[in-house]
């Protein structure tokens, strides 16, 4: 024999010895998949894949990859390898979820392991030429995981506990893996939703309408409007596969407390979800929000609710969250870049929310006006327990939001003549002009009173303007670092008591929205005055001049100068 020959004989000898030797251990875990696939159970030792482990590492680590895409409770999501859990207690990513929610996590390396080992066997050479069994190595887990994209396992976009509502119209309503739109469709014990008949019309829509506009019937919306929002609000978590592109965020605020606003927003998490929405609090500062809003993307949460808002709402970090469908960040306690599916549908909830102007455009506004002192002592309701009577009707109502969405898809999607709403011409297309064509009035109609009353930008500017014309009172122009240096000295100074320090630093606060008292970073105020650059205020604006400095730009402010019509010559 040659040397390849021998090397063959003795491969296919160490494979009935491993065999022999790995066919007594426990495989474990042989049970239905949490996701109720009809994807095989881990093979019988004797029947897995031999891969072995040699210098040959690009063959070894695709015979990995290849033997993994039997696994049928591993996905791919971004560029990370990822399971899906079901939540047993608070997590430690700021989220509020209930219990049983379902959160997809990365895979860890040590779970990565075991699972190349329950789905095959590894020999590699002994000191003395013989084929022996081995563990997978450090450096095979490693570059699995490194891979990035793993041809043959499943992409997945999301987990549902109700049916899935495709961009064709069609509702994918068996339990099990969607390979359409990469949705995980798993009912929780005993749920049963009424089929959606394949060939819904416009006389089903029409009658569930009816049905779910029941839910809302002991509201006070300020006005029809607003209830069009509500019902824009229980779509879209549904229709959300059904489009492309990223979707507003509902504010749902009211004239007083107790108006039943949380209420309102349970609403539709237990209709969507079955259960109460995930709640996570709102991060004024940008670099925190940053961080809770990539701990959502990781964990695919499909709804998110920032409840009892109080402050300016609105930052870069969420204005950034809420027109993108995709989201990189570094993960926090790592050196790795993520780059995940962002495709939570937002809602806020707060009394009189005042909002940044950069957010207001991206918000669909849900207000309820209840003109009464007490309005928590209100006992005129249909449905006394409305909590109570949605998770009774749940089936029912969810299967006529989904009824409403196919139906409008089936007709054809016929156009509203609606005027457009940049930045979410997908949820607008779909979710907006369903709305309409039911009847009902343009649930965008309600962001033109909140632009006109929540817009806080341009008071911000004025404030800042003013606070800076006193600073700088012969406009010899302010640079940043040095500004703050001054206002918020770190050498255990105390900061300065004069009326012009007061007065700006009072001004810099609220137009960063940091807390009172804390000084804003350099970065956060050049963003800030980069969004504010040649904005006319008073017939005034602020700009940087040609001078440069090694600490920065110089900032000063302008007189406004109208420019004369252009006059044809024609």
């Amino acid at each position: 024999w040659d040397r390849t020959d021998y090397r063959n004989w003795t491969l296919d000898k160490a494979i009935i010895d491993c065999r022999e030797v790995f066919g007594g251990r426990k495989t474990g875990g042989n049970g239905k998949p949490h996701n109720g696939s009809a994807r095989s159970s881990p093979m019988p030792p004797e029947e897995l894949p031999s891969i072995h482990i040699d210098v040959d590492e690009h063959r070894v680590i695709s015979e990995s990859i290849v033997a993994l895409t039997a696994d049928p409770q591993l996905y791919q999501r971004g560029n990370v390898l990822v399971r899906v859990l079901r939540e047993k207690h608070d997590n430690d990513d700021g989220v509020i979820r209930p219990e049983g929610s379902a959160i997809i996590t990365e895979v860890p390396s040590a779970n990565l392991r075991e699972r190349l080992t329950r789905h095959a066997l590894f020999t590699k050479y002994s000191k003395n030429g013989d084929i022996v069994p081995e563990h997978p190595t450090p450096w095979l887990v490693s570059a699995v995981e490194a891979r990035g994209e793993w041809s043959g396992i499943r992409h997945l976009m999301g987990v549902s506990d109700a049916p899935i509502l495709r961009a064709n119209g069609s509702v994918f309503q068996e339990p099990g893996y969607d390979a359409q739109t990469g949705v995980i469709y798993e009912p929780a014990p005993g749920m049963v939703f009424p089929p959606v008949h394949p060939e819904v019309n416009e006389d089903d829509a029409d009658a569930a309408r009816e049905e779910l506009l029941e839910v809302v019937c002991d509201f006070r919306f300020e006005s029809e409007e607003h209830k069009s929002a509500w019902l824009a609000g229980l779509l879209t978590p549904l229709a959300r596969f059904a489009f492309a592109g990223p979707t507003p965020l509902f504010l749902i605020d009211a004239n007083v407390r107790g108006a039943g606003k949380g209420l309102l927003a349970q609403t539709i998490g237990q209709i969507a979800l079955g259960r109460e929405m995930p709640v996570s609090s709102y991060a004024h500062d940008s670099e925190e929000m940053r961080k809770k809003i990539t701990a959502l993307a990781i964990a695919g949460d499909r709804m998110v609710l920032l409840d009892n808002l109080e402050g300016t709402f609105g930052n870069d970090a969420l204005d950034r969250a809420l027109t993108t469908t995709r989201w990189k960040d570094r993960i926090l306690g790592k050196s790795e870049q993520v780059d995940l599916p962002l495709l939570p549908a937002w809602y806020g909830t707060g009394n009189n929310v005042q909002v940044a102007a950069d957010t207001t455009r991206r918000i669909i506004h849900i207000r309820m006006d209840v003109l009464e002192e007490r309005p928590e002592d209100r006992t005129d309701f249909k449905h006394p327990d409305l909590i109570a009577w949605v998770k009774q009707n749940r089936g029912r109502l969810l299967s006529a939001a989904l009824t409403l969405l196919s139906a409008f898809i089936k007709t054809g999607r016929p156009k509203q003549n609606l005027t457009p709403f940049g930045s979410f011409e997908g949820w607008s297309g779909l979710v907006r002009e369903c709305i309409v064509w039911l009847g009902l009035p343009d649930p965008c109609l309600t962001r033109v009173r909140l632009i006109e009353s929540a817009d806080t930008t341009a008071d911000a500017l004025t404030q800042f303007m003013g606070a800076f014309r006193q600073y700088d009172p012969h406009n010899l122009g302010v640079i940043i670092s040095e500004m703050l240096a001054k206002l918020y000295p770190a050498d255990g100074q105390y900061q300065p008591r004069d009326d012009a320090s007061i007065t700006m630093r009072a001004a810099l606060e609220n137009a960063i929205g940091c807390p009172p008292g804390k000084a804003p970073s350099n970065r956060q105020v050049g963003g800030k005055l980069k969004g504010f650059r040649r904005r006319v205020v008073a017939g005034c604006f602020l700009d940087t001049d040609d001078t440069k400095t090694k600490h920065g730009v110089r900032w000063r402010l302008v007189e406004a100068i109208a420019r004369p019509p252009v006059v044809s010559t024609d």
